[in-house]
């Protein structure tokens, strides 16, 4: 049992007001009575009325308008969670993340349910709803179309935190949300993802549809946190070497020295990222002068360049690596093993010697005998075919071989022309990345990554800020928050000066 506690004049009016939303009597969006025809209706004081009236904004129930537009009612009471949401929101950008998460948690959801059971007037609803970057209704439509994959998810609770939260950030922040659509590209963004999310839905695909909404929902979140100015400072930077860093194979532009060096003047770590084992990657690490480990062979190993010894490995078992050597065997190709920082070739070619010589790395560690490695208690980072003497059907076939035995069990991929790597399927950039940023108390909200191919798709999504190389894959592009210039145009540092040393408070520059 609880005591009884005297309601006050104030809590009375609240009260009172919150019945007449609850009724219907006081639509959303219309004018509500002024202070002095309530305190008369109510038979108190004006300062009672004016004290529930701060309280009912608090809430977000109430919202003061400009002018002469008085004080209206934003939406009826919601579920009751046991918490005023829409105080906890607030009138600022204090909130603005983690009211988002929370639209992620639930909107995601509701996409789901929406590609399982949306009707026929569910989809022409969808349809119909335009966000037209020359609408004068840009914020009604984005309501709409939230509003209408809720709906379509015909679970009633779902529906109405859904609404109520669209409710809440259209209420209260109000000009950067118009921001964010009026800017260059803004809502022609909006509805292509829009699109997509809808696509999903009308082929019953609910997988599909909570991923296109998810990376709807993140653009939003990071295009809003950015110009509402809550956007964390970035602290770690994972960065892929070819393709990204390096203008080429193997040149870093003069610009992409000074913008690193910079950068980790400013207090923001860089860490390089690669396919490559660390001794191939030691040479840009000591240009750049980084002292950060490395990741290297896709994710199978933390490197510390400094002691020259693994933090942490994600290997392949002995077996799928025996019998990867195997399958490249039959097949004529050449299978070489990455154990750690060693490299063991099956056998050497003209053309690798002729490479070696011309690039100056490092030979093999050993050729011939990789049983030895195999049986033995060495740790494969990853297995690396060369196919490049074979015919391109052989190449098909070993192919076709490789993923009806492996791909169930391995990651398989093609890091480089004429080269296939086989490496443990839990081995990635991206959980190599969070277990590096873990250990240094750095949230995934404090990471940016730059990257370029579909295996770097993990990392792009997981960063708080993931973008994209203007000569990335089109995998890498659709999983990035943003796209810089190529790496031949010094895309990287573009990257580098926008999103960590300027601290851009304008909107993403999206695909």
């Amino acid at each position: 049992m609880k005591p009884v506690v005297t309601e006050t004049v104030c809590d009375q009016v609240a009260r009172q007001l919150k019945e007449l939303l609850n009724s219907g009597e006081l639509r959303a969006g219309e004018r509500i009575p002024s202070e002095r025809e309530l305190a008369a209706r109510f038979g108190v004081g004006r300062p009672a009325v004016r004290e529930a009236l701060r309280g009912l904004k608090a809430q977000g129930l109430l919202i003061t308008g400009r002018g002469s537009r008085g004080t209206a009612v934003t939406a009826r009471p919601g579920i009751d969670l046991g918490f005023p949401l829409g105080e906890l929101v607030g009138s600022g950008a204090e909130r603005l993340l983690e009211l988002m998460e929370l639209r992620v948690a639930i909107e995601v959801q509701a996409a789901g349910l929406a590609a399982r059971r949306a009707t026929l007037s569910d989809l022409r609803r969808l349809a119909s709803i335009d966000v037209n970057p020359r609408g004068p209704q840009l914020a009604e439509s984005d309501v709409a179309y939230h509003r209408a994959i809720s709906e379509a998810s015909h679970n009633t609770l779902l529906r109405r935190l859904s609404n109520d939260l669209v409710d809440l950030l259209h209420e209260h922040m109000p000009m950067i949300l118009d921001v964010l659509y009026t800017q260059p590209g803004g809502a022609g963004a909006v509805q292509r993802q829009h699109e997509v999310v809808l696509e999903a839905i009308r082929r019953g695909d609910e997988a599909g549809a909570r991923r296109s909404m998810r990376q709807h929902l993140d653009y939003v979140t990071t295009g809003l946190a950015q110009l509402a100015g809550s956007f964390p400072p970035v602290r770690l930077v994972i960065a892929n070497l070819g393709g990204t860093l390096l203008a080429g194979s193997r040149h870093l532009s003069e610009r992409t020295r000074q913008v690193v060096a910079t950068v980790r003047e400013a207090g923001t770590e860089v860490v390089l990222a690669s396919s490559r084992p660390p001794r191939l990657m030691r040479r840009y690490h000591e240009e750049l002068q980084l002292t950060t480990p490395v990741i290297a062979c896709n994710g199978a190993l933390l490197w510390d360049m400094m002691a020259n010894v693994p933090l942490a490995r994600a290997p392949l078992t002995p077996t799928l690596a025996r019998e990867s050597v195997a399958i490249a065997r039959d097949f004529g190709a050449i299978p070489n093993l990455e154990c750690d920082d060693e490299w063991f070739a099956d056998r050497m070619t003209e053309r690798v010697s002729e490479n070696i010589l011309r690039t100056g790395m490092l030979p093999p560690h050993k050729v011939g005998g990789l049983e030895e490695e195999l049986q033995g208690d060495r740790m494969v980072a990853k297995v690396f075919i060369d196919v490049r003497d074979l015919t391109v059907e052989t190449v098909q076939e070993l192919r076709l071989a490789l993923h009806r035995s492996l791909a169930a069990h391995v990651g398989i991929s093609e890091s480089s022309a004429g080269i296939i790597d086989i490496a443990n399927s839990e081995a990635s950039k991206a959980s190599m990345a969070q277990q590096l940023a873990r250990s240094q108390g750095i949230p995934a909200e404090q990471v940016l990554a730059l990257a370029d191919n579909d295996a770097d798709v993990t990392l792009l999504r997981w960063a708080g800020i993931g973008i994209a190389m203007g000569n990335a894959s089109p995998a890498a592009k659709a999983a990035a928050d943003g796209i810089t210039s190529s790496n031949l145009r010094d895309g990287a540092a573009e990257a580098l000066e926008r999103w960590v040393l300027e601290r851009p408070t304008g909107g993403l520059r999206r695909r």
